[in-house]
This record gives structure tokens, C-alpha cells and sequence, in this order.
């Protein structure tokens, strides 16, 4: 079992350009996802799983099973139809046999009001009796898409969204088949589907999510996973490419529409799954919370476009002791702001803090840069930051900076780095072999720097462990290029003693070294 990732800092010096098409940060998201809460959440699940009363067509109703075939679950159908409803959506029965309902709302799009993103759950459950609470199994779906209506509703995107609930997936995926033999007919421009299926169960406790796809679909996913990253720090999500056919997103990617499900971890399944015993009091509402947060990020991340792509060839490390010119090009489906609340680069010489230089030259999307003149034999740490000019966003590189009006205050937990070299400047970037550096300072009280290198591109994972070999932090799990790397280690919220590091490369033990946390 993993304990929650503690901050760590992680120093790239690349010569290759860097050419990211990633999502930006907008604040609208931060403060709109946190409205979804412990209790708003938690009451949702409640009505839909039978565990408290609900009122649905004005009367008090207990929807004790959402199965086909019990009547309750025409009323479970019911009961979202209301909310969507209520929340101010376009809704619909979409009715595809004589049990068979699925329920749609529609937030149009202001800019694109024919292509649409979808969030979709199934609210229809097991076991086939009288009582069939489906708290988890997909209540917590459901819930999910509930709550995304919630908050999103007051507002306009510039994609339309389509909160849709399927029903009969437990009978082959139904509902959502027949939607989507539909979507085909009729030619819609469905742009990407987030289906949730079983969101709140944790056994184990490690907050960790898997995120199935298709290999054509990775890309759409991993924005997914990086706007969890972004915004949801507690949930840890992965990325597994895999041709699950047992939810409702299976037919939407089979017939080339990108698509993705969301669920619990497979090592760590509920072991109520398709019993009465499937009800709230099993559900682990923080984690049940995180991810309903981070699928609604997600969301609006794509429904309002906000996405940014900054080029840029990071700077080399020489003996030039002259101001230094950095060259960004700066790309989005948004205006860019140019002048006020302009591109910016920050900079500084460690231990420092920041200071910024803004675009000293612009020609369309090209931005310059000057850094001033630096000492020799200091290290320069920068990143480079932008907004939209409807101040809504902002995108960083390396990628996670936040921060609007002015862009990027607050730096990504990666800097690009160069260093002012004494005497002949040497190619760091280019390590003939792999290594692993003892960390320094050592012993350490609270952080120390871990240095290692890269003789090629590789997968590395740098972990922490403790003296009994439990894994107290994953510091690094990422691809990353040949070079000299660097990464900080922050050891307050663990105690004194002695740990060992490991560095792992394309899932091989490289090396591993002892250091000691002394408070």
C-alpha cells in the first residue's frame, strides 16, 4: 500500500524543444469543484441507494432498488430527471424499451452548441430483488453526474455538455448501445465521453484510480489524468490502456468516439459488488468526493476549452555571463492576453525567490524573453507563464503553474534549469551513463536533493522507503528525456531516521543508497 505523495520539486535541464499541448488552470474550476462537498455528496448517495427518503414527483419516496426490473427503478429515473430539471438543464426520457430509460440533460454551448462532451453514469443496479441499495455500483456514478449538473448548470461553455444517466447496463449496455447506434445516425459531433462506474470504494485506503482506455484514446485520458493532478492532489490516478468492455463507455470508443471509464482500482475491488450489502454506510466518502471532483475538472477543462501550447527550447547551460534570450511560441483555442496580464518568465537563482521579466519582443505567437546577466557558477530556475486575454486561464511550462492576472504567481512543482558555467562550458544534457547521486545535504532536516542521470530517454520511478522497506514516497513515476536530473525531497511530515532511495528505470532496480532525515 502507498501513503499519499508528499511535495516534492523536480529540476529538468533538456536541450530538446518542448512542445506541450496541455490544459491550463482556471480558477472557476478550483472554486466550482469544492462546492461539491462531504455533504452534498454524501446526502445525494443517501437518496439514491435507499438510505434516507428522497420526494420525487412532490411526495416522499424511498428508492430501495434501481434494478429493471422493480418499479423503483422508474422513479430512481424519475428522481434525476428532476434535479437535471431543476438545475435549469434540457432534459429527456431517451425510452428504448418497455424498462428501459436513459435520462439526458443538455447545457448548450456558446460557441460550439453541436459538438458536445459527455459526462454518463448507469443508475440502474443490482442484485435483481426488492432491495438492491447500489451505493457504490453506481450510485456513486450516478451521483457524480448529479452533482456535475449541480455545478455546472448556472454555467456557458463554449462546448455543450450532455449529463446523461444509461440505464440497463447491467443487462449488456443497453441504454448507453442504443445511444449510441443513435449518436451515429443522426451524425453527432461527440467530442469525448468521462463514464463513471464505481467510484467509491477504497479498501486499501491509497486513494488511487484507474482510468481505462484504448490506445487511440490516450491522449484524451491523460488530460483527464492531469487535470485530477491539477486540481485533486489526494487522488492518485492511472492511466490503463485496455479494452474494458464492461461499462458504458465501451461502445462510444468501439465506434471511434473518445471515450474513457473511470473506476476503482481492480486489485482493490468491493467485495459487496451486486449485494444488499452494496449501501452507503460502505462507501469511502473522501475518495467517493476526490474523484467526483476530479471527473468534474476534467470536464469543464474540455467543455470551455481551456488549453494552451507553449514551445520552447530550454536553455543550455554555458559560460556566457551576458543577459540570456529565451524564446517561447504561444498557442490557444483563446485569444492571448499580449499587453496587460502579458506572457511572463520567472526566474531564480537558487535559493532564491522569483523574480519575472516580461516579453521584451513579440511577433503573433512568438514571445521573447530576456534573463538578466547571472554570476558564474550560478543556477538559474524558470518557467514560463500565459493567460487567455478573457482572463478565464492560465498555462504554464513545464506544465502546473497557476495563478491569473497576473499569470503563473505560483510556479509548477517542475523548473527548467541552466547553470552559468566557470571556465569551458560542458553539455550537461547528455550523460554517457546512468547514475545515481548520494543526496546532499546528508543527514538532511527537513529536505535534501536527490541528482541522477539519464544516458536515454526511460521511464524512472525514484522512490523513499523506510527501514522495513515500506514505501513512504514516490518522488518521481513519470517518462522523462536523457540529462542530468535533480529532485527535492521534503521530509517534514515523516520522522527522524534512516531511509533509503531507489531509482528505478523502465521498471529495473538501478541503485539505491541510504540517508538519514535527522530533526
Amino acid at each position: 500500500m502507498k501513503t499519499k505523495i508528499i511535495f516534492s520539486v523536480l529540476f529538468i535541464s533538456l536541450i530538446t524543444s518542448c512542445t506541450l499541448s496541455q490544459i491550463g488552470y482556471s480558477p472557476l474550476i478550483d472554486t466550482t469543484i469544492t462546492k461539491s462537498t462531504l455533504q452534498t455528496l454524501g446526502l445525494l448517495n443517501r437518496e439514491v441507494s435507499g438510505d434516507t427518503e428522497t420526494v420525487i414527483g412532490g411526495l416522499p419516496y424511498t428508492i430501495v432498488s434501481r434494478n429493471k426490473n422493480q418499479p423503483s427503478n422508474d422513479k430512481a429515473a424519475q428522481f434525476i430527471f428532476e434535479r437535471f430539471q431543476g438545475y435549469g438543464l434540457t432534459v429527456q426520457y431517451m425510452t428504448f424499451s418497455a424498462t428501459g430509460q436513459n435520462v439526458i440533460g443538455t447545457r448548450t454551448g456558446s460557441k460550439y452548441p453541436n459538438r458536445y462532451y459527455i459526462i454518463c453514469a448507469h443508475f440502474d443496479d443490482m442484485p435483481s430483488g426488492v432491495l438492491a441499495p447500489g451505493a457504490d455500483d453506481n450510485g456513486s456514478g450516478t451521483c457524480a453526474v448529479i452533482e456535475a449538473a449541480r455545478l455546472l448548470a448556472p454555467f456557458t461553455f463554449d462546448y455543450t455538455i450532455k449529463f446523461i444517466a444509461f440505464d440497463e447496463e447491467e443487462q449488456g449496455l443497453v441504454g448507453s448501445h442504443r445511444y449510441v447506434d443513435t449518436a451515429i445516425a443522426n451524425g453527432d459531433s461527440i467530442m469525448g465521453v468521462i463514464n463513471l462506474d464505481m467510484i467509491a470504494w477504497d479498501g486499501d485506503n491509497d486513494f488511487e484510480a484507474t482510468l481505462f482506455c484504448i490506445a487511440p484514446n490516450e491522449i484524451f485520458t491523460n488530460y483527464v489524468k492531469k487535470a485530477i493532478n491539477l486540481y485533486v492532489h489526494d487522488l492518485v490516478p492511472y492511466v490503463i490502456i485496455q479494452n474494458m468492455s464492461g461499462s458504458d463507455h465501451y461502445y462510444f470508443q468501439q465506434n471511434g468516439y473518445k471515450a474513457l471509464c473511470g473506476i476503482e482500482m481492480m486489485e482493490d475491488f468491493n467485495p459487496y459488488y451486486h449485494t444488499i450489502n452494496d449501501k452507503f454506510s460502505n462507501v469511502a466518502l473522501p475518495y467517493f468526493l476526490y474523484f467526483t471532483r476530479g471527473a468534474i475538472a476534467a470536464l469543464m477543462t474540455f467543455a470551455g476549452d481551456y488549453f494552451m501550447n507553449i514551445e520552447h527550447t530550454p536553455i543550455v547551460s554555458a559560460n556566457e555571463y551576458t543577459p540570456i534570450i529565451a524564446t517561447a511560441v504561444i498557442t490557444s483555442p483563446h485569444s492571448i492576453a499580449k499587453i496587460m496580464n502579458g506572457p511572463r518568465l520567472y526566474y531564480k537563482v537558487a535559493p532564491g525567490g522569483f523574480s519575472y521579466v516580461n516579453a521584451h519582443y513579440n511577433n503573433l505567437d512568438t514571445f521573447k524573453f530576456m534573463i538578466p546577466d547571472q554570476p558564474p557558477g550560478s543556477t538559474v530556475y524558470y518557467y514560463i507563464a500565459a493567460q487567455d486575454e478573457a482572463n478565464k486561464f492560465v498555462g504554464t511550462l513545464p506544465f502546473g503553474g497557476k495563478g491569473v492576472s497576473p499569470p503563473g504567481l505560483i510556479p509548477p512543482d517542475t523548473l527548467f534549469s541552466y547553470s552559468v558555467m566557470v571556465g569551458t562550458a560542458s553539455n550537461n544534457n547528455e550523460p554517457i551513463t546512468f547514475s545515481l547521486s548520494q543526496n546532499y545535504p546528508n543527514p538532511f532536516n527537513p529536505a535534501t536533493v536527490i541528482s541522477f542521470s539519464l544516458a536515454k530517454k526511460s521511464h524512472v520511478k525514484l522512490a523513499v522507503y523506510d527501514i522495513l522497506g515500506k514505501e513512504v514516497n514516490t518522488i518521481i513515476n513519470d517518462e522523462m528525456h536523457a540529462g542530468e536530473h535533480t529532485a527535492r525531497f521534503d521530509g517534514t511530515y515523516i520522522s527522524s531516521g534512516i531511509y533509503f532511495y531507489s531509482l528505478f528505470i523502465d521498471g529495473v532496480l538501478f541503485d539505491t543508497k541510504k540517508m538519514t532525515l535527522m530533526k
